[in-house]
């Protein structure tokens, strides 16, 4: 093809119609026979083509979900984590009848979704003796135990080689040494701590003792004159009553109704006494019936000493504590 078949600048044709028609005819050989595509659905198009990488989105993210819950730890299982000092541990749950034992420099977190938070401080030896859907046990053969619990009033338990802490919903130290003795320190909420025999209901703020001999104290406030406590966790030996009377609060009242339980008859109506000018007793608490005292003898005195007490409710498993 020679210029004359070329565009000029100005747009004219430069040798006239018959040679823009020869053109044409050159060219129809290479005409598209397909219809010409509707450009108003391109944008439809595009958006539907989106979708596959949707779903592709949805199912990696399912993926991880799913992993994520198959590595969660199970509502009863127990994981140790090292939070001071080297030591070793299992890299699996903890199992029934698995032994974990810390020394002076070392620190451990036991977790469990259905329990809470139980930090072993110390030289320590913890077994795991009971795990089920509505029992967590543990044993705390010696050393320290710091318990922060979330699960439901009697669901945790601690037993250690003279008594046993049953968790009412609390924040807690328990200490226990060689010999078996030991202490139960509360900071928030109750726990019921029982050598078998008693009971002793130890409130927030308050903690009591265990004897070599598995013998539990009352519960003594921790702010109370410490004359007071050492009176009060001594009364079965030393029966020091003049002391505790003299000493007593109002906050005191529930140390005193824990008292008559450990007695004599003359001391029994003393008691009365004295909580009676604390906290004056329900109509049928009568002070002549404390001298053979029975546990159902003072049981209407519970409610209004605790809440003298500056007390919070306790929280009680159905069956538990029904006299209080």
């Amino acid at each position: 093809m020679n210029d004359e078949y070329l565009w000029d600048a100005s747009g004219e044709h430069g040798s006239g119609d018959a040679d823009i028609r020869q053109l044409e005819a050159l060219l129809s050989r290479y005409r598209s026979t397909a219809p010409m595509p509707d450009f108003r659905r391109v944008s439809v198009i595009r958006r539907r083509r989106r979708w596959p990488l949707a779903v592709a989105a949805a199912a990696i993210i399912a993926v991880v979900i799913g992993w994520a819950l198959l590595l969660r730890p199970r509502p009863g299982e127990w994981r140790a984590t090292a939070i001071a000092g080297a030591t070793s541990l299992p890299d699996r749950p903890l199992r029934v009848g698995d032994v974990l034992r810390t020394d002076s420099r070392s620190r451990v977190r036991l977790e469990s979704r259905s329990v809470g938070i139980i930090d072993v401080d110390g030289t320590s030896t913890v077994r795991l003796i009971e795990s089920r859907k509505g029992r967590q046990r543990l044993a705390l053969d010696v050393g320290v135990i710091h318990a922060r619990t979330t699960s439901p009033p009697g669901v945790f338990v601690v037993d250690t080689p003279q008594a046993r802490a049953i968790d009412l919903g609390c924040e807690y130290v328990l200490a226990i040494a060689s010999g078996g003795s030991g202490e139960l320190r509360v900071t928030s909420g109750w726990v019921d701590l029982s050598d078998g025999l008693w009971q002793s209901l130890v409130p927030q703020g308050a903690s009591a003792s265990i004897s070599a001999e598995g013998q539990i104290s009352v519960p003594v406030f921790d702010d109370a004159d410490p004359r007071f406590r050492v009176a009060a966790r001594e009364f079965k030996h030393a029966h020091d009553l003049t002391t505790i009377l003299s000493l007593a609060r109002k906050r005191d009242a529930f140390t005193l109704l824990n008292l008559f339980r450990l007695a004599t008859p003359d001391e029994a109506t003393r008691l009365f006494d004295r909580l009676n000018e604390l906290v004056p007793a329900p109509p049928p608490v009568r002070r002549e019936a404390v001298r053979n005292w029975q546990p159902s003898t003072t049981e209407p005195w519970w409610r209004p000493v605790i809440a003298a007490s500056g007390l919070g409710e306790i929280r009680k498993k159905k069956g538990m504590l029904d006299g209080l």
